[in-house]
């Protein structure tokens, strides 16, 4: 192993070596209270769990797949694998998936396709784990989290692979990726960078079997030894307000959600909830993973202002799991601009009608569809460019697919297709997601393969959800927009797990002001749990689409 190779592994494990008693993490516990670990005890945690597992059979460069929610054993053996030379593959839980036959299919597959020896499994879920791989015929053998008596015995190895991460699956099947170490010691070090990372880190409760959650919720913070907070995404469903006291309390510099996360503090907490709290400390609020409302994000400034929170601490980003996580981010004490960009004419190639330019505050735009939030320029380390449909690079201004290239873009996928092998490979990656630049910053306008032309405009669903929720004729929480060609003809389909009543109608006329008369709008009300969910809570809309055209799609008769 070169000499880079060995700094890498350093800054992802070496903290194992070198633990400090002054700094931990806290744990949200069942009944509400926090515990608090160490790091030197977290460490000594880690070493004694990769000993347990090396007894139990563990070796060097095995995939180990992780099935135990956010807490202490999650945290030490994730390093505890690392530090033994093992890889592991953080798997969902069964609430994220709606459990039932939906979570053994998905969970059947992702262990297909690694064929594990060895997991960590949580005694809770260990029945149904065992249920799911039965039929694999790879004789995988479930361990629940164990811990040897002397952290010294444990043996100490080097590997090339650092996390096997499945994608959420929002863009069709879940796929395998390769995430190396010199990958991942790349990426944390552009976010240490850009959120100047130091003594407090974040209270995450984002899930670690996504990318968001993982890195940007866990090892961002740890790696470096930061004071943080960990809790499970029931608790903080269940205590919003608990969740966001904690930054009130506590210097936390860093919070890290998508844009459903500010949906459900704006829902669950009052002015009078936070009053006598102090948030002047945080100073790096990210959003990402999905589209990025402005009206959301300024609202939730409205919130918190008055007790220290400032505008320039809002740092949209753009990410995705194939880039091991972050690619852009607005800098840090730079107010996000927002640009007011048409919905109706959307061209690849072609470029944006701009016509006008904010900046985010506390004040929310009016039609908040209109106008695109800027995910900054990007990290350290990235290139990033804007190609045409034929591959040809674009200037800036003009709408396209985003291309990536950086140290931190993943190794590539696991049993790769050709066409996965076209996308992604050799620090290259063509995302799939439609936006431009302007002065150097990345706007994202949605995703290539949930949109659909329309007399040869690109229209995109999220531009169209997002106008059906601003303007409350949908719930974001219980219906979505999927689109496509059904028997040649262009189809927007809205479907909700709430009657529309009365506001079919206005549905419908919103739809069309993105359309025309050139596609067909389809909208249906389904029972509820009828839209497929991705391991991080978004609309499966590829499986949603596909349901649709085979007729699986049943719609309530009222």
């Amino acid at each position: 192993m070169g000499l880079d190779a060995v700094r890498d592994h350093s800054r992802v494990v070496g903290w194992l070596d070198d633990p400090t008693d002054d700094r931990g993490v806290r744990f949200r516990q069942d009944d509400g209270a926090w515990r608090r670990w160490t790091y030197r005890e977290l460490a000594d945690g880690a070493l004694r769990a990769g000993a347990a597992l090396a007894d139990a059979g563990v070796r060097p460069g095995d995939v180990v797949p992780l099935v135990l929610p956010n807490g202490p054993d999650f945290v030490t053996h994730f390093f505890g694998l690392l530090a033994i030379g093992a890889t592991p593959s953080v798997l969902p839980l069964p609430w994220a998936l709606r459990a039932g036959q939906g979570y053994q299919h998905q969970l059947r597959a992702i262990a297909a396709r690694m064929r594990p020896a060895h997991a960590v499994v949580s005694a809770r879920y260990r029945d149904l784990f065992t249920e799911s791989v039965a039929e694999l015929d790879t004789a995988t053998m479930a361990l629940e989290p164990a811990y040897a008596d002397r952290p010294e015995d444990a043996p100490r190895a080097r590997r090339e692979l650092a996390v096997l991460q499945f994608t959420s699956g929002s863009r069709g099947h879940q796929r395998g990726l390769r995430i190396t170490i010199a990958n991942l010691a790349a990426n944390l070090r552009m976010i240490r960078r850009w959120t100047e990372v130091d003594g407090y880190g974040a209270v995450s409760w984002l899930p670690l079997y996504h990318d968001m959650g993982l890195i940007g919720g866990m090892l961002a913070a740890l790696t470096v030894q930061a004071e943080h907070a960990l809790l499970r995404p029931e608790q903080f469903l269940r205590d919003t307000r608990g969740w966001l006291a904690e930054y009130g309390h506590r210097p936390y510099a860093t919070m890290v959600m998508p844009n459903f996360g500010f949906e459900r503090v704006l829902a669950r907490v009052r002015p009078e909830d936070v009053a006598g709290l102090d948030f002047s400390a945080l100073t790096s609020v990210i959003s990402g993973a999905e589209r990025i409302d402005p009206a959301v994000l300024a609202r939730f400034v409205g919130l918190l202002g008055p007790y220290g929170l400032a505008a320039e601490a809002l740092m949209p980003a753009y990410g995705l799991a194939e880039g091991t996580l972050a690619v852009t981010g607005v800098s840090k004490k730079d107010v996000p601009r927002l640009v007011m960009a048409s919905c109706q004419d959307r061209r690849l190639g072609e470029k944006v009608d701009v016509r006008g330019v904010a900046e985010l505050g506390t004040e929310p735009v009016a039609e908040p569809w209109l106008w695109q939030v800027s995910c900054g320029p990007p990290l350290d380390g990235v290139t990033v460019e804007i190609l045409d449909e034929d591959g040809v690079r674009q200037p800036e201004g003009v709408l396209g697919e985003i291309f990536v290239r950086a140290p931190s873009v993943a190794d590539g996928y696991v049993d790769a297709s050709a066409e996965d092998a076209a996308r992604l490979g050799a620090g290259a990656l063509r995302t799939g997601d439609a936006g431009f630049l302007l002065d150097g910053e990345l706007y994202v306008v949605g995703r290539l393969g949930d949109s659909v032309k329309v007399n040869g405009q690109s229209v995109f669903v999220e531009d169209v959800e997002l106008e059906l929720v601003a303007s409350g004729a949908v719930s974001r929480q219980h219906a979505t927009v999927v689109a496509g060609t059904a028997n040649g003809t262009p189809t927007v389909l809205v479907v909700s797990e709430r009657s529309l009543g009365d506001r079919l109608a206005d549905v419908r006329a919103t739809v069309r002001a993105f359309t025309g008369d050139a596609a067909r709008i389809d909208v249906l009300h389904v029972a509820r749990g009828s839209i497929p969910l991705t391991s991080s809570r978004k609309p499966r809309r590829r499986a949603l689409w596909l349901a649709y055209l085979t007729g699986e799609l049943t719609e309530v008769r009222l």
